[in-house]
């Protein structure tokens, strides 16, 4: 039987440590191309392409989602020419997705409060470790109780984006908010990360909330900078490698913006 070269593509991106969630979606992009990936030539690549211009229900999809997709197929492109299957990146094909970089909007701190304080147990967990912890929808996901230290006064997280490990600091508060210890899972149950992001979203506007669990992380990521000035630590708490990438989630608190004014105000 013929080596199936999207699965030797994800072996590989198991052996680098990947998380589940982003072979699951790489996976699942690769084999929506009809065919056989490594024959398929510019007109395959610009008919799949059209296909994913809509969601199921006829809107248009974000352009986020449709550069992650060019992504995907971008990346195992690479992979393929590197393995000698082909000779050229079938993304070549595809136009540039052009996206606006909208403004930093994270949660608002009487959003946060009248959205945790009538929630479910579970719910309430969910959102605090988003928005008091600045974990992923997958990391919240993925927590157990054993992965709370708090003897060192740490959270550990396994397996986040990239496949890497962190520890990120305890509060009282987001202890306060998770309650009693268990065991298993810190949400109560196990649920894959599109799940929680679902559930999330879909609680926060069910008390009229109008934001995404993304939005929590964005508010965790906006407190820890106004409160620490330390770039490199956010960088480290929200689990990224590039400290660029914290400008998509930070604005800056109006102390800060006063502080910097003020100083800028002033000569010599």
């Amino acid at each position: 039987m013929k080596p199936d070269p999207i699965q030797g593509h994800i072996d590989d991106l198991t052996r680098s440590r990947y998380s589940r969630s982003s072979l699951d979606a790489r996976e699942r992009v690769i084999r929506s191309i009809p065919g056989d990936i490594l024959t398929a030539d510019r007109e395959v690549i610009q008919d799949w392409w059209i296909t994913r211009q809509l969601r199921a229900d006829g809107r248009p999809r974000a352009a986020s989602s449709l550069s992650q997709d060019a992504s995907h197929l971008r990346a195992f492109g690479r992979w393929a020419m590197m393995q000698g299957l082909i000779d050229r990146n079938p993304a070549d094909w595809l136009p540039k997705v052009r996206q606006k970089r909208a403004a930093p909007n994270p949660v608002s701190e009487a959003a946060l409060h009248r959205a945790m304080r009538d929630a479910p147990e579970d719910m309430r967990r969910m959102i605090a470790l988003a928005a008091m912890a600045g974990l992923r929808s997958a990391e919240v996901a993925a927590l157990q109780w054993s992965d709370i230290d708090h003897a060192n006064g740490v959270l550990w997280v396994r397996g986040g984006k990239g496949g890497k490990d962190r520890s990120v600091p305890l509060s009282a508060g987001l202890l306060a908010e998770l309650g009693e210890v268990g065991e298993g899972p810190v949400v109560g149950r196990q649920i894959n990360a599109k799940a929680t992001s679902q559930a999330i979203g879909r609680y926060l506007r069910s008390c009229g909330v109008d934001y995404t669990a993304h939005k929590l992380r964005a508010r965790y990521a906006t407190r820890f900078l106004a409160a620490t000035g330390d770039l490199k630590a956010a960088a480290d708490a929200l689990g990224h490698a590039d400290l660029s990438s914290i400008g998509r989630y930070v604005v800056a608190s109006s102390d800060t913006m006063r502080r910097g004014a003020e100083a800028a105000g002033r000569i010599g």
